[in-house]
């Protein structure tokens, strides 16, 4: 029983983070200066420095990117 709980967590869990690591993309590169202006033409220094929290918080992002 735990066996499969644990499975069914880790499945989700592979399943979020390949949604944001795919969604990550998008906002790096064109998502992120919807939002804000001054992403526009930033080096690539900052956009490493954002692609774990894009990762991570894909759908709060995805959210305000919707809502704009």
């Amino acid at each position: 029983m735990i066996e499969v709980a644990v499975d069914i967590l880790l499945l989700l869990m592979g399943t979020y983070l390949v949604l944001g690591f795919l969604f990550s993309f998008y906002f790096i590169l064109k998502g992120a200066s919807k939002m804000d202006e001054d992403v526009e033409g930033s080096p690539w220094h900052f956009k490493l420095i954002i692609w774990p929290g894009a990762v991570l918080l894909w759908v709060v992002l995805l959210r305000k990117l919707i809502r704009k």
